[in-house]
């Protein structure tokens, strides 16, 4: 019975993965005063570092004010949640909870690697983060704070990336953002398209 379960499990996965025809795109540099927007997504979230894989769930709720993300267990149990504010950072994992001025520190400290939550704000919404330089790579990918970040859309919707991936020496990191529920696209005063 497991066998089956888990056979049409995977049918399903596969089925679903076959309905999106991803396409690379590029991030768009924003020009002259960004005004951030609120979003709230849903996904996958993997990472490697140092030759160690990790799988999660995530739910992410971005406000001008803070971020709560919720990493959720393969089953969908929240193992851990992070919350950001104006004075730092909260991790609540294993009953017990961490505090930290930003969340790079706090997940160093805690996880041995940085999650680059300011620069990932901007990246999931398919823009360099405004207050730190960038390159452009000869493919179009993006190079920001010590990442290489490739932005892949949805064919069907080429406004909200369908997944980001972070790389740099020794890690990366995949989301796969699966449902966005609430999505402003970012506008400055002179856009790029």
């Amino acid at each position: 019975m497991m066998v089956r379960l888990f056979f049409l499990l995977s049918l399903f996965m596969l089925g679903a993965c076959s309905t999106f025809k991803d396409v690379p795109s590029t991030a768009a540099p924003l020009q002259g005063q960004v005004q951030d927007q609120p979003f709230d997504v849903s996904g996958r979230l993997a990472v490697n570092f140092e030759g160690k894989g990790h799988v999660a769930g995530f739910d992410w709720q971005h406000t001008l004010e803070d971020d709560q993300l919720a990493i959720k267990s393969p089953i969908g149990n929240t193992v851990a949640s992070l919350h950001r504010d104006r004075h730092g950072v909260t991790l609540l994992a294993d009953g017990r909870e961490q505090f930290a001025d930003d969340v790079e520190t706090l997940t160093e400290r805690q996880l041995g690697w940085p999650l680059p939550l300011s620069g990932l704000v901007w990246w999931v919404r398919g823009h360099p983060a405004p207050q730190f330089p960038f390159t452009m790579t000869t493919e179009g990918h993006l190079q920001q704070q010590g990442w290489l970040i490739r932005i892949t859309r949805d064919a069907a919707n080429l406004v909200q990336p369908r997944r980001v991936e972070l790389e740099r020496e020794g890690m990366s990191i995949r989301l796969v953002l699966s449902d966005w529920r609430q999505f402003v696209p970012l506008q400055s005063e002179r856009s790029v398209p």
